[in-house]
């Protein structure tokens, strides 16, 4: 039960957690305040439209039946989609374009594995579904591929399949235990983008009255006896009952105590985002209309026409995603990675650039906030949502907590924080009535 008097929930970052975060307080009958810096809330959810198509930062799926879907059902934010078709996939190895083997009866077939690689490669993938997932949070992709794998084309193969789960290329760092259940998710691509969840959330938290404020970078979070302060760039102060930094790790840490707090510290220094390049193609027509999905297995390339599943763009017109899966040390020239992406969709839909209605290129975008690395205990290992050391004060975001990745983890930690927000409120309030009935 909460009251009129009550100190608001300040929630810093209108991200996917952040709004996520706020509406689930409101619903439960909390003041919240949310502050972003941005214009618009969102973050890399945003999605622009032009001529019809409906642009994503990138290529973004929603996985079914994860903590996401769960979390949207909960609030009521209503979308649609559909999952990826399987037909017309493809696999890009030196050059050359052979169907993807995605099931046994296709691997047994395809003439991108030699007959020694695909004797090792179908009873590898039986044994890494009867390993303990347990067993393998502290043991990296690299480390499991060193051990388990002879033949190069399947240590190849099985990497362009990591890359393609995780969104990352860091075998060196990335936990092995991610992998079994995200190479087996379903995935769906969203009518309209990514911007129908942004602003679902956003009118769900509105319409439980939390306040939205953009435009509102927060300068500092001080601690203010049992409350917060937030300091607003625009010299503005808003005290607070309990505070949430839905924010990457980095700019946690550097809003408290001066970058002096120990764990916020320590996360940030620990945390290595997954980036990735990404180039977004609006075509009139798409040349090799067969041509929908492709992964490259000895260059780290992602191809996908995403409009062949959902609506986002016109009628016979298709909207092409390419990304180039960057390691954490690699730092190409935008230029040069532009033209390999080019090169790319010569290969597969020759004559596109006749058809080019808009393009979008992002050469350096995190992907992740953090990598899952094995060193710290995969999943398991990942901090919050409680601050060690201050009360009442929170984290969420794609790096915190020990379920799901990429939006599934902002989703879950969004969740696991707000419940322990009301029930830290519950007992401040608890304990409020029982000093006034002394």
């Amino acid at each position: 039960m909460t009251t009129s008097t009550q100190l608001p929930v300040i929630i810093v970052g209108g991200g996917l957690s952040g709004l996520a975060a706020a509406a689930l307080l409101a619903q439960a009958g909390y003041p919240v305040k949310l502050f972003e810096q941005a214009s618009a809330p969102g973050g890399r959810a945003r999605t622009s439209q032009q001529n019809g198509f409906f642009f994503n930062q990138g290529a973004h799926a929603l996985s079914l039946q994860g903590p996401g879907t769960q979390l949207l059902a909960e609030l009521g934010v209503h979308y649609s989609g559909s999952e990826p078709m399987r037909t017309g996939s493809l696999a890009i190895e030196g050059g050359k374009l052979y169907p993807l083997p995605i099931n046994v009866a296709l691997m047994l077939e395809t003439r991108l594995l030699s007959f020694a690689a695909k004797a090792e490669l179908s009873p590898l993938f039986a044994r890494f579904k009867l390993a303990k997932v347990a067993e393998l949070h502290h043991v990296s992709l690299q480390g499991w591929l060193t051990a388990h794998v002879k033949h190069p084309q399947v240590h190849q193969f099985l990497l362009a399949g990591a890359r393609l789960a995780s969104y990352s290329n860091a075998p060196d760092l990335l936990s092995v235990a991610l992998l079994p259940s995200l190479l087996n998710t379903r995935l769906l691509y969203l009518d309209g983008g990514w911007q129908t969840l942004v602003d679902g959330l956003q009118r769900k938290a509105l319409e439980a009255g939390a306040e939205i404020k953009t435009q509102a970078r927060v300068r500092a979070v001080e601690v203010a006896g049992e409350r917060y302060s937030v300091q607003l760039a625009d010299g503005s102060s808003h005290v607070a009952s309990a505070v949430l930094l839905a924010t990457d790790p980095r700019t946690a840490s550097t809003l408290v105590q001066d970058g002096t707090h120990e764990a916020l510290h320590r996360w940030a220094t620990q945390a290595i985002p997954a980036y990735t390049a990404c180039l977004d193609i609006a075509l009139r027509h798409l040349p090799k209309a067969e041509r929908i999905f492709a992964i490259g297995i000895d260059r780290p390339l992602y191809y996908s026409v995403h409009s062949a599943t959902a609506r986002l763009a016109p009628e016979g017109s298709a909207l092409v995603h390419i990304m180039r899966y960057l390691h954490p040390d690699e730092s190409p020239e935008p230029e040069t990675t532009r033209q390999e992406m080019e090169a790319l969709m010569d290969l597969l839909q020759p004559g596109w650039r006749a058809e080019v209605v808009a393009q979008f290129f992002l050469p350096h975008m995190i992907a992740s906030n953090a990598i899952v690395q094995a060193q710290f205990g995969g999943l398991l290992g990942r901090p919050g949502p409680a601050v060690p050391g201050l009360p009442h004060l929170y984290v969420a975001g794609d790096w915190v907590g020990p379920q799901g990745t990429l939006a599934d983890a902002c989703f879950a930690s969004a969740s696991s924080a707000t419940q322990l927000i009301i029930a830290d409120l519950s007992r401040q309030q608890s304990a409020s009535l029982a000093s006034i009935a002394e």
